[in-house]
């Protein structure tokens, strides 16, 4: 079991142990989520980013909210994240609040969110289903009626099913299904695990234009030429008046 001294201590002893910055696909997966978020609603009041690490992620979505929030449970990671919000030179249009939280039990009121990430994601945090359903039911909480939530994981094509089957049974409504075709850049990777450090090598894995000519080959295979799955879902006014009866 993946606990929060597992991963404070990746933070400890790694500097980016999910290497967002080093792989094309990631910074072009992340890209994806910010226009999914503005294809959903052009405005929010306040975001939250669940398992926001560092604010790889979170720092994207400056603007697209008042507010935006990022909870983790390593201290190590938000303490860096906090530390670049308070010195970087980017002018932030958004307010941002970095704390220590799990997602299957914040300690946000309800209502509170128009829009919950849950991305790399709760197959990745949990390794039970009760918790991953804990997960979703205390995202469907914390979400303001007519709230959004974009949940998404790495996994197999074989698992896909079981994923929808998931987020289906908790309160919130599924609207959206979404394939990233990023199986074959993955696949890329690791042929070259061995020798990742050479310099040749990650500047391959950085590069966005062989990223995007191996997403649009993984196309080509439907869903098996994916690796993350997209699931938008809302906190509908059926669900919300269900859970006050």
């Amino acid at each position: 079991m993946k606990t929060e001294e597992f991963y404070e201590n990746k933070y400890q002893l790694e500097n980016e142990p999910w290497e967002y910055s080093k792989k094309a696909v990631e910074i072009l997966r992340h890209e994806f989520i910010v226009s999914l978020t503005s294809g959903l609603r052009k405005n929010y009041l306040r975001i939250l980013d669940a398992g926001c690490g560092k604010g790889q992620l979170t720092f994207q979505l400056d603007g697209k909210s008042r507010q935006v929030y990022g909870i983790d449970v390593s201290e190590t990671a938000l303490s860096e994240a906090r530390s670049k919000f308070r010195t970087t030179d980017m002018n932030f249009k958004s307010e941002y609040f970095f704390t220590k939280d799990n997602i299957t039990s914040t300690s946000f009121p309800e209502d509170h969110f128009d829009l919950v990430l849950l991305c790399d994601g709760i197959n990745e945090w949990f390794d039970d289903e009760e918790k991953r359903i804990d997960a979703l039911k205390e995202t469907s909480r914390i979400l303001n009626s007519g709230g959004f939530a974009i949940i998404s994981d790495y996994q197999k094509a074989k698992s896909f099913d079981n994923y929808i089957k998931m987020v289906s049974s908790s309160p919130l409504k599924i609207i959206k299904i979404i394939y990233f075709y990023d199986r074959l850049c993955y696949q890329f990777y690791s042929w070259f695990k061995a020798i990742e450090k050479n310099s040749i090598i990650q500047s391959l894995y950085k590069s966005r234009i062989l990223a995007k000519v191996l997403i649009k080959i993984s196309s080509l295979f439907g869903r098996k030429g994916a690796k993350h799955l997209f699931v938008v879902a809302i906190k509908s006014l059926l669900v919300f008046a269900n859970m006050c009866f």
